[in-house]
């Protein structure tokens, strides 16, 4: 009888370590597959979104602002949705409207005094967005071009929607050799951002360091979906798995080195891939990231629950990681930088994030090493809290999913009807 239960035990386990081991392997191969299937270049241009481009000489300054044509017809409808946008032809008839809508949301200032804006022409392009206008305007009376100038720009947010985003970028300098840069954005101007410093020359490499810290770790910390990867990760890097069911860690060093070894693999992860998506050998979908991002979550809540499930979850970490990086990426990249800044801005922005990451392992890992040995923090915290996880994630992922697969949603909608 006891060879008999053994045996059943020795079986039971092999097929957990199988199915854990394929479950594994399951979410590598498809995590690879994904990588391959819908690896896609950055496109410069987006919905919803205007750019005011900068050309600077030694003696004059000219620009640009590009805005789609359906951009256009809201604005001069003043209403968030059109059915219809208006025409090339119909633009350039109202074109005097247009110049005069963004001199009066584009102010240009240098040592306090206004600058003079003056429209003169307008162009068009096609892309894959939209055909965009491109108004082309001259800053008046400049005799010598500053370094730096003032910005403020409020193009469709205050009037139109408020969810527009407007970029300020250097098109060319021929101060510092740049030309033709249309990916590199210097400023980003949502509502109520006021003005803003623009260099017409190289940024200073301490203010750049600055700025892209400082993102990193706001990202971190406003980015709910990476904290609640974190807070899912270290419920469980508290306690130890014995028997196949959770007991209390024995001592902090037992619990720190599991914090750290998480973390470590989570780092090198999101760092592979934020560095490969930001320089542009590799992206992916915005949705298929973020969607991935909430799935992320409630597969480490399982694990909680399911403690045989744990002992792969550094693999399950570093996978995941990895499509983390991809989600850091898409708030870097709109940020912009040239070239020969781009990798003090990469590693400043990384170092931001994992001082965002590290703060909140500092506030939140004492806690849960203090509460490991009550009943309570067992139930409500690992299991409770590990199942509320998997609702909040598994929310989030049909959302996110929905958005990309309209026609899986309208199935969705089918079945439960």
């Amino acid at each position: 009888m006891q060879n008999a239960d053994r045996e059943s035990t020795t079986r039971a386990a092999n097929w957990t370590n199988s199915f854990s081991g394929s479950l594994t392997a399951l979410f590598l191969w498809v995590g690879g597959l994904i990588l391959v299937a819908f690896a896609t270049p950055v496109h410069a241009h987006k919905f919803n979104e205007s750019y005011v481009y900068f050309d600077v000489t030694d003696d004059t300054l000219s620009g640009r602002i590009e805005a789609t044509l359906t951009d256009l017809t809201r604005i001069q409808l003043g209403a968030p949705e059109v059915s219809t946008s208006l025409t090339e032809d119909e633009v350039r008839k109202s074109q005097e409207f247009f110049f005069e809508y963004f001199e009066n949301r584009m102010k240009l200032l240098s040592d306090g005094q206004a600058l003079q804006v003056e429209f003169d022409d307008i162009s068009f392009f096609d892309s894959s967005v939209d055909t965009f206008a491109q108004l082309h305007f001259t800053v008046l009376d400049i005799e010598q071009t500053p370094t730096t100038i003032e910005m403020a720009y409020d193009g469709l947010f205050s009037d139109v929607d408020p969810t527009h985003r407007g970029y300020a970028l250097i098109g060319s300098n021929t101060r510092n050799g740049m030309d033709e840069n249309e990916a590199y954005i210097s400023l980003i101007f949502a509502p109520g951002d006021g003005s803003k410093a623009l260099y017409l020359n190289d940024e200073p490499v301490g203010d750049i360091a600055r700025t892209f810290f400082v993102h990193g770790v706001w990202h971190i910390w406003l980015g709910f979906d990476h904290v609640l990867f974190l807070v899912t990760l270290l419920l469980g890097a508290v306690m130890r798995i014995e028997n196949r069911h959770w007991v209390p860690s024995e001592n902090i060093r037992e619990s720190l080195l599991e914090t750290v070894k998480i973390v470590t693999v989570f780092t090198i992860a999101h760092t592979i891939t934020l560095c490969l998506a930001t320089f542009e050998v590799i992206t992916l979908p915005v949705t298929l990231v973020e969607a991935v991002i909430a799935f992320s979550i409630a597969a480490v809540a399982v694990g909680n629950l399911v403690p045989r499930f744990h002992a792969s979850s550094w693999k399950v970490v570093f996978l995941f990681g990895i499509f983390h990086g991809f989600g850091f990426a898409n708030v870097l990249e709109p940020l912009g930088l040239d070239p020969t800044r781009k990798a003090l801005g990469l590693a400043t922005f990384n170092i931001g994030v994992e001082v965002g990451q590290l703060a909140i392992v500092v506030v939140l890992f004492p806690i849960f090493f203090a509460l490991r040995r009550l009943t309570a923090y067992r139930v409500v915290f690992l299991q409770f809290g590990s199942v509320a996880l998997i609702a909040i994630a598994m929310f989030w992922f049909y959302e996110r999913t929905i958005g990309w697969f309209p026609q899986f949603g309208d199935a969705v909608v089918m079945v439960t009807q």
